[in-house]
């Protein structure tokens, strides 16, 4: 066995040297895993391909008393408080494997592995997660998961152990080609300092680097060749390591958080083809940098960040008392935050301290809204990135203030559009020849729940009933869903005969609903949904309670005109024929129920997205009226072009003179006895 001297003469390691996997642990040898380095990741994939290897392995000896593996090399660093501990570097993830698969083997043949014996672990994983690990290498409960890595160990004991148990009469062969037929390299890096240069060039099998890992050893080699000891990498590495564990961030997230800093700090503009956050980085600071502040607000940058993503993505309040918080609850109830994400790092940086005051990340709710939720904004929102990243940047370095950053947003949201009034009221309905689905519009939940929000009256809403969880049974349920009010497979074939499916598309048709009640009420008619609703056991949201009103509303509206009573909807002989009337009816239902809804939800929307200092265009919202504008008015068959706009809402200027569809609109508010809507944005 080979060695090398360290800096104490007293101390040896073995360096470069070729071992079995018990070899590793002799001479009272241990590793541990330090808490900058991230945790076990490795899934399904990549524990398959050293079964594969080990069953190879297995067939090769068959034939060969030679046959061996080489799984690689271990590398670590010596411990100043022990003689016999090491840091693990690179391996950890095989290592880890190998600990759970051998402590599986040792138990199917009865027998205690050397890894876990007499209340002494020789290799250990993070503080907060050893208990769980050693609670499996021992054969034990592993307990309440908290942490991804746990997560992982759990998955990994299962997976491993219905292998073993398919081979539990060749458990001792298998132990066997374990212990003494593979073989690792065991490297030990006595400088400190060399660790970084040395990690940047390995890749872990089946788990390439990640580009924090090699952003985190270009900081340790830059602090270490330049003598920056503050501020320490390894310790702030152990905290977004904490940071990433409790909050369960994946590896996408860890690269989102990395990606939306080196852009608001160093690279607003697009990205040439392989340009890496870890070679952004390394150019911007590079060996011979003399830039300590910058490298100090990066590392301090990209810390602060993790810590703003936590707590976005744990944001479930919207208390108004306090702001901030809900404001990123909403953000975090967004289909999408990326383009806007290096803004939001930027405010939380730079507004840290500040609690109470929440304007920024307001706007930058509306705006992101706006650019990426409203369906007819989506085929502009790549041009929307790199206007949004630049403003980050300057918002980052100090250039702008709060207010401009505002008004920036401001400027950006209405620069395709001036008139943003009619932009948001286009976007949440559908147009007589308008293939789209709502049911499929990725911000269906949030909107809706945001609407909900608005029906409480200023009441905070608990926006963790929208995060998915795995029932009892195994398969996947919301606390909340999404129920179409005339169902999709209706009973009731009138929507279907009339060739009016789109009625079941359109926004107004859509609801949240609790979970249980959703499956209940399945096909069931408004009517019929309303009734069980209310019967059954279940705490209903408000826009369950207030559409019994709406359909209240509707029913007594199609009554009027059933029964001909109201000469302002056209001559009596055209409006149901007498054959129809019943067919008619329930067709007559849903459009209005669906006007009405919409007619609130836009409403509302007008008013919650309109961004600080958007003006109007002389133009208001007045309500939603799907029926043809003529005498023939409710007779599907008749609907055409010269008697029926294809648009469903009504905007007018508030200079204009009365048409047809806003005389009919009025009409029908008569009938129902309320005035109806009026928005415009002064």
């Amino acid at each position: 066995m080979t060695h090398m001297q360290a800096s104490d003469p007293q101390r040896a390691w073995p360096s470069a040297t070729l071992m079995t996997f018990p070899q590793l642990f002799a001479d009272r040898r241990s590793f541990h895993i330090p808490a900058y380095q991230r945790p076990y990741d490795w899934g399904k994939s990549q524990r398959d391909d050293l079964l594969q290897d080990i069953e190879r392995l297995e067939r090769l000896a068959l034939s060969s008393t030679e046959a061996s593996h080489f799984c690689g090399t271990i590398i670590c660093t010596p411990q100043k408080y022990s003689q016999d501990s090491f840091a693990i570097v690179d391996g950890q993830q095989r290592i880890t494997t190998l600990a759970i698969l051998h402590a599986q083997l040792c138990r199917a043949v009865g027998k205690q592995t050397f890894i876990s014996k007499l209340g002494s672990v020789r290799f250990s994983p993070q503080p907060q997660d050893e208990e769980v690990f050693v609670n499996i290498l021992n054969g034990g409960n592993p307990g309440e998961t908290t942490t991804l890595a746990q997560s992982n160990y759990v998955a990994a004991a299962s997976q491993l152990g219905t292998w073993v148990e398919a081979r539990k009469s060749n458990a001792e062969r298998l132990l066997e080609l374990i212990e003494h037929r593979l073989s690792f390299i065991l490297f030990v890096l006595v400088d400190e300092n060399e660790v970084a240069k040395v990690f940047e060039t390995i890749n872990n099998r089946g788990k390439p680097l990640t580009q924090m890992d090699l952003v985190k050893n270009h900081l340790i080699y830059l602090s270490a060749i330049k003598n920056w000891t503050t501020p320490s990498i390894n310790e702030v590495w152990r905290q977004i390591q904490q940071i990433v564990s409790e909050s369960r961030l994946s590896d996408a997230d860890v690269d989102t958080v990395l990606r939306a800093t080196v852009t608001a700090q160093f690279w607003p503009g697009k990205r040439s083809a392989g340009d890496t956050d870890f070679k952004i980085v390394a150019r911007k600071l590079p060996e011979d940098t003399e830039e300590y502040e910058e490298f100090r607000k990066f590392v301090s940058f990209l810390k602060s960040n993790f810590q703003a993503y936590s707590k976005l993505r744990n944001a479930r309040s919207t208390d108004p008392k306090d702001p901030v918080t809900r404001a990123l609850t909403h953000l975090n109830h967004h289909d999408s935050i990326t383009g806007m994400l290096p803004l939001i790092f930027a405010r939380q940086f730079r507004r840290e301290h500040n609690h109470s005051d929440a304007p920024v990340l307001t706007a930058i709710e509306k705006a992101n809204f706006r650019l990426y939720g409203l369906r007819n904004m989506a085929a502009r929102s790549d041009s929307f990135n790199v206007k949004l990243h630049k403003l980050a940047n300057e918002y980052f370095v100090g250039e702008i203030t709060d207010q401009s950053v505002i008004s920036e947003l401001t400027s950006l949201v209405t620069s395709g559009s001036k008139d943003g009034l009619s932009t948001i009221v286009q976007s949440l309905t559908i147009d007589d020849e308008d293939d789209f689905d709502f049911y499929t519009w990725p911000w269906r939940r949030y909107f809706l729940a945001r609407f909900e929000e608005f029906l409480l009256d200023r009441q905070s809403f608990d926006f963790s009933k929208l995060t998915s969880q795995y029932a009892k049974s195994g398969r996947l349920n919301d606390y909340l869903s999404v129920e179409h009010i005339w169902p999709k497979n209706a009973k009731d074939k009138t929507v279907e005969e009339y060739k009016e499916r789109q009625q079941i598309r359109r926004l107004g048709n859509l609801m949240l609903l609790p979970h249980g009640l959703n499956i209940t009420l399945s096909n069931n008619t408004p009517e019929v949904k309303i009734e069980k609703a209310e019967a059954a056991k279940i705490t209903l949201l408000r826009q369950n309670v207030t559409l019994a009103d709406v359909v209240a509303k509707a029913a007594n509206f199609v009554s009027v005109l059933q029964n001909r009573d109201d000469v302002r909807f056209g001559a009596r002989r055209n409006r149901f024929n007498s054959k129809t009337i019943e067919k008619n009816g329930p067709l007559a239902l849903v459009k209005t129920i669906c006007d009405l809804r919409e007619e609130e939800m836009i409403e509302f929307a007008l008013n919650e997205w309109r961004l600080p200092g958007e003006t109007g265009v002389d133009r208001e919202f007045l309500g939603v009226f799907s029926f043809a504008h003529s005498d023939e008015t409710f007779q599907r068959e008749k609907e055409g072009e010269s008697n029926k706009s294809k648009k469903n809402y009504v905007i007018a200027s508030k200079r204009a003179a009365s048409d047809a569809a806003l005389s009919r609109l009025k009409a029908r508010n008569d009938v129902m006895k309320f005035e109806g809507k009026q928005v415009g944005w002064k």
